[in-house]
């Protein structure tokens, strides 16, 4: 309860610091505002992953890291063909175009590295607050709040490797393997 509330808090302290005073208005114009969540926003323009690509020089740092020679010398590629995985890949590569899976990871990529920085700390919060507003007086009720917990943390984590993954996209240092 007190993270929401704290969480409340922060959001209009933001929202508020940008608004004018009423001493200005009448001499300065007011401001517009784009709307946000506690000022974080999507990205204004989308992302294009194969210049992205070039830009970090992925192909090189695949190259030089000899990713390619190591899966070839394990043998996984002829494992993966052995065991029929890759004529299954290729089997659900149409519903990739079904579910416009290109598109969406686009949309995905724009996304501002802070708005999954701040789902993961929001996630976290709420699970404390969880944990901290359910009594410990049965086992049900500490039951639920593992289950919980289980649940978040994953969400947590793939919140904050989303938002790496993002920060390196949306970079424009050279990736290093």
């Amino acid at each position: 309860m007190q993270s929401a509330v704290l969480l409340a808090l922060v959001c209009a302290g933001t929202a508020s610091a940008f608004s004018p005073s009423s001493s200005l208005t009448g001499r300065v114009a007011p401001m517009r505002l784009q709307a946000s969540t506690c000022g974080l926003r999507m990205q204004s323009k989308e992302v294009d992953l194969l210049e992205r690509v070039e830009t970090l020089k992925v192909l090189s740092a695949v190259s030089k890291a000899g990713i390619l020679t190591k899966v070839e010398k394990s043998g996984l590629l002829s494992k993966l063909e052995k065991s029929g995985a890759l004529s299954k890949a290729e089997e659900l590569l149409p519903l990739l175009d079904d579910y416009r899976v290109i598109s969406l990871t686009k949309k995905i990529v724009s996304v501002s590295p802070g708005t999954f920085y701040f789902y993961a700390v929001f996630a976290l919060g709420a699970d404390a607050a969880l944990v901290a507003g359910v009594p410990d007086n049965s086992g049900a009720l500490i039951a639920a709040q593992v289950a919980a917990t289980a649940a978040i943390l994953p969400l947590v984590g793939a919140l904050l490797v989303g938002g790496k993954i993002n920060s390196i996209i949306q970079g424009n240092e050279p990736l290093k393997l």
